[in-house]
């Protein structure tokens, strides 16, 4: 099995949280290090700050969330008015707003851009254990995070292929950009092999 998911065109972030309550936000950085944004992600309304535990189930001690955050194309024109009217320089695309906008050292000033995320999935992960990709995007969702609703568990590659190619045409009318799809496989036993 596959799950197949929109490569949302924004900022890798990656949220910790400890017993389900949100302690640490940062940018993916270099992959190894990257910029504390902490107080700047809270300002984003569809960031869980206690998560939902679902009944009979356990909270992770500690586990690490793994999304994107953007702009809303809508948003992205109003700040380039904005912009444009103060004859200030304006953004070059919606992605560099947001990455500008985490960086921003007045938090006031982020909560004014309204951003926006998108979470895909786990990363590091202490008391629970997931076996898919699938379980764990259902577990993201349940805790209260803003999952993508154009997510497609497939049984094949052709399904893939299908699914994918259904996308050309229809990602032009997002409030957000995508530079592409995304294809995982769905067991993570899988994928580590």
């Amino acid at each position: 099995d596959y799950v197949v998911e929109l490569k949302i065109d924004g900022v890798s972030i990656s949220l910790l949280y400890e017993n389900g309550v949100f302690i640490q936000g940062a940018t993916r950085g270099d992959g190894f290090k990257g910029d504390d944004v902490t107080i700047n992600l809270k300002t984003i309304k569809s960031l869980p700050l206690k998560l939902n535990a679902k009944k009979g189930a356990s909270m992770p001690k500690l586990f690490e969330a793994r999304g994107e955050v953007y702009l809303p194309a809508r948003v992205f024109l109003e700040i380039n008015e904005a912009k444009e009217a103060l004859g200030e320089e304006i953004f070059a695309n919606p992605r560099n707003a947001a990455a500008g906008s985490l960086k921003l050292l007045d938090s006031s000033l982020v909560a004014k851009r309204h951003l926006d995320m998108w979470i895909y999935g786990v990363g590091f992960v202490k008391g629970s254990e997931f076996k898919t990709q699938f379980e764990a995007l259902n577990f993201l969702k349940d805790s209260g995070f803003r999952i993508n609703p154009n997510i497609k568990k497939c049984g094949s590659i052709e399904e893939v292929i299908k699914y994918c190619n259904a996308w050309q045409d229809k990602r032009h009318g997002l409030e957000y950009d995508i530079d592409g799809m995304v294809i995982k496989v769905d067991s993570f036993s899988y994928q580590k092999a």
